[in-house]
């Protein structure tokens, strides 16, 4: 006989299916509840604790994910309440951050569980938008009670940040925000507008975040991770409201210090209507271009919350200068100043601490344009190098100490070897300075690109064998001296520039510019300093007030011109 199969009581089968289910909904609540509330909870405390309640969070609905491990976030939201952020002594940053569609992937479940911590693979969002408003600078009865703690600011803000019991660390392999749209405003005053940059494409990732009582080496990292970069490109800035500011790439590290921009043009605002009335009687007009900017040791975290600009190394590669000079125009009836290095310092409510400024491979151009000729003279300072050491400003400072040093070489016309020296106290409450230097021998004839467009006259003939100069500037006036040896100058008088019988063409014009030259290099022109080779050099007298409308190189140029033709004219 077959022997009988006994079957299996239903409750047996159906007693570990129930077990199973019901663990797995504990685990799942459990999961659930613990993300919940520490997204929508512990954070929405921690924010406003940390901020004094100047910040507040708001999250969207959460969801877990079982079966994925992932939590999934509708939306997150970070508002400034400006009432509470009104009433400072110091008020914060204004802020208005939105992620949208938010997601923690491969999420530890047993780990979450059992109350060891939310450890992750990775956080990111379909698209953040960030809106911050710096607030104007320290005014300057508050400039010197900052503590300096602020120097740091991110690892300020994470200074005895507390963990909840239910998720004692969190950890995230990384954190990719691809779509990042930033609106940054720094506020000043004196009228100058509102400093303003906008990315619509900023890139910000990080690895290895760790909020983690047992790795303290996490809590000395900015934002807790072991790198934090941001990238950008092809965006606009603007500085001021009358000038802009194009950046072809930047990259930024937090986690080393560092800030690297390249391609960038710094040029007027031309759209600007209050600019472009301003044109008419506007001498003055500055191009900048730079191919790479690099920034070493920056403390992007005070620059962030408003603090200003600090770092210990910038090195600008490739700088272009362009300044013309047009004295066609009309005198300003309102006399308007450009202003000196101090008092742009004065207006600039944030700090600068700069240990060196290092500049490679740069050129200016200087032109000037004039009423009597159809182009600009152009002098040229090639090949450009330069060093500028203890570059810094704080806010409310007034003292002549403290000063800035800058050493430069460079090639005039890209012929004579130029060494300058400034000295210039960046919070002086007035302009001082003190410059000194040498050039090296050229043909004179190398500055005729210049003086044929600014003079009626163009250099014949003639070798300098070198030039030195120092001046004081003190009060916006230069006083100095100047000394030129140069051998067998001469010059000839040109018809364009020229007025009355030397500026007509024909035979009688050219007869008239013959004998004007022959005259004036005879009784005009002194064609050697000294007179033998055996004689002392003439010293020229430097001494120029800075006038309403001159740019520092115009004021640097008419101060060393004034002294040069006293000694070259009899």
């Amino acid at each position: 006989m077959t022997p009988s199969v006994r079957a299996i009581p239903r409750p047996v089968i159906i007693a570990p299916v129930v077990l199973a289910v019901l663990v797995v909904g504990a685990v799942w609540w459990r999961a659930s509840w613990i993300v919940t509330h520490l997204l929508r909870a512990w954070a929405v405390m921690t924010i406003a604790e940390k901020s004094g309640d100047v910040y507040r969070l708001e999250v969207a609905h959460v969801r877990f994910n079982f079966v994925l491990r992932r939590v999934m976030v509708d939306s997150i939201q970070v508002t400034t309440n400006r009432g509470v952020n009104t009433l400072r002594s110091r008020p914060l940053p204004a802020m208005r951050l939105a992620f949208r569609e938010c997601k923690i992937s491969g999420v530890h479940l047993i780990t979450l569980v059992t109350s060891g911590g939310l450890v992750a693979e990775s956080f990111g969002c379909r698209a953040v938008s960030v809106l911050v408003a710096v607030p104007r600078g320290i005014p300057p009865s508050l400039a010197s009670s900052q503590p300096r703690a602020a120097r740091r600011a991110f690892l300020v803000v994470q200074q005895g940040l507390r963990l909840p019991s239910f998720a004692p660390r969190i950890r995230m392999g990384r954190v990719d925000l691809s779509h990042v749209a930033l609106d940054f405003r720094v506020q000043h005053g004196g009228g100058a507008g509102d400093s303003r940059l906008q990315l619509e494409h900023l890139q910000w990732h990080m690895s290895d975040l760790a909020i983690d009582p047992a790795d303290s080496t996490a809590a000395a990292r900015p934002l807790f991770s072991r790198t934090v970069e941001l990238a950008a490109g092809n965006f606009v800035a603007h500085p001021d409201s009358s000038s802009a500011v194009r950046v072809g790439t930047l990259a930024a590290s937090l986690t080393d210090s560092t800030l690297e921009v390249n391609d960038v043009t710094v040029a007027p605002t031309l759209g600007d209507r209050a600019f472009a009335r301003s044109q008419r009687y506007r001498r003055g007009l500055m191009k900048t271009k730079i191919g790479r900017v690099a920034v070493r040791g920056i403390d992007v975290g005070a620059f962030a919350l408003g603090q200003g600009l600090r770092a210990r190394r910038i090195e600008l590669d490739s700088l272009r200068l362009e300044i013309t000079s047009d004295r066609r125009r009309a005198a300003n009836p309102r006399r308007e100043r450009y202003r000196t290095p101090q008092g742009w310092m004065a207006a600039f409510d944030r700090t600068i601490s700069v240990d060196s400024l290092l500049l490679r491979d740069g050129q200016i151009v200087y032109r000037e344009r004039r009423a009597d000729h159809a182009q600009a003279g152009v002098i040229t300072f090639a090949r450009l190098d330069a060093l500028a050491l203890n570059v810094r400003h704080f806010v409310g400072r007034r003292t002549s100490g403290d000063a800035m040093t800058l050493r430069a070489t460079a090639h005039l016309q890209n012929v004579g070897r130029l060494d300058v020296q400034f000295v210039m106290p960046l919070d002086a409450p007035r302009f001082d300075m003190t410059f000194r230097g040498t050039l090296g021998a050229m043909p004179a004839a190398s500055l005729n690109v210049f003086v044929r467009e600014t003079f009626p006259l163009r250099i014949s003939k003639g070798q300098i064998v070198g030039m030195s100069f120092r001046a004081t500037v003190t009060n916006g006036v230069a006083r100095g001296t100047i000394t030129p040896r140069y051998n067998d100058l001469r010059v000839a008088v040109t018809r364009r520039g020229s007025t009355g019988i030397l500026g007509n063409g024909g035979i009688l014009g050219g007869a008239a510019r013959g004998i004007a030259s022959l005259v004036g290099n005879w009784t005009q022109l002194r064609s050697n300093n000294p007179d033998d080779a055996e004689g002392v050099p003439r010293i020229g007298v430097i001494e120029h007030a800075l006038e309403p409308d001159e740019t520092l190189p115009a004021f640097l140029w008419a101060s060393i011109r004034d002294g040069l033709m006293a000694v070259v004219r009899k």
